[in-house]
């Protein structure tokens, strides 16, 4: 029986390499947008470094929000994005324009420009057998500033990460934009390193995000200090709190 199977590869957002033979290589620039009432429009360029293969891509804008902890998408209007649907040739380009079409408001506005891979017809080998196809997607944010900047920022350790193990680190931005964090470092208070990490992770405005942690064990009450490295101005680029560890959730009988 012969059979063709689709593999998704989402990295959100990247450069993306060749994947096998079937993949296409795509980029694209910039990696973050700003939209405002004053600037409605942008653009951003996606290209083919494949120099034997055609592409075609569907651009699509989705809301982004975040609920209890994850990242959550829904399509909307407030943006519109030409052209949607597009072939880029083998080593072309393509510039893809953004319009917003809602006045900016008192917590900023998040979206995600999708831009995803379409699958191609093409002949099975000819011993038969599955076919890989890998098909990539790229997520560009998308945001309006709010009309008053207003940082606040909390911080509290969950006790059950990925598995009911370990810990989950939740920031709950009480502000009018986004936070990206883009390195963390956890200690012990006054004591030794437990963790450090690289990352891209965002906490959008007034909405709570998580990060899972891998510690080890620690007693409860444990005073854990959190450093963060934020896409923030310099001046405001690292950001501290201290934690608790908490108890473990009871089992259920």
């Amino acid at each position: 029986m012969r059979r063709t199977f689709l593999r998704w590869s989402a990295l959100l957002p990247c450069v993306l390499m060749p994947i096998g033979a079937l993949a296409a290589s795509l980029s694209v620039a910039p990696l973050r947008l700003v939209l405002t009432p004053e600037r409605p429009v942008a653009s951003l360029t996606m290209g083919n470094s494949d120099e034997a293969e055609e592409v075609a891509v569907q651009a699509e804008v989705l809301v982004w929000s975040q609920e209890d902890g994850r990242d959550v998408y829904q399509p909307t209007r407030e943006v519109l994005v030409n052209p949607s649907i597009f072939r880029l040739p083998p080593g072309g380009r393509q510039i893809v324009r953004l319009g917003l079409q809602v006045p900016a408001e008192a917590v900023e506005r998040s979206y995600r420009v999708f831009l995803r891979q379409l699958p191609r017809d093409q002949a099975l080998p000819a011993d038969g057998g599955v076919k890989l196809q890998t098909l990539l997607r790229i997520g560009v944010p998308i945001f309006v500033p709010p009309l008053q900047l207003r940082q606040a920022l909390q911080w509290r350790l969950q006790a059950g990460g990925a598995g009911g193990r370990g810990y989950k680190l939740m920031l709950d931005n009480q502000g009018s934009e986004h936070i990206q964090l883009t390195q963390l470092v956890v200690r012990r208070e006054g004591g030794a390193e437990l963790l450090r990490k690289s990352l891209s992770h965002y906490a959008l405005a007034g909405q709570s995000a998580g990060i899972e942690l891998e510690l080890p064990a620690l007693p409860p009450d444990t005073r854990l200090h959190i450093e963060a490295a934020t896409d923030a101005p310099e001046a405001l680029s690292t950001v501290t709190a201290t934690v608790l560890v908490p108890r473990a959730p009871a089992m259920p009988r």
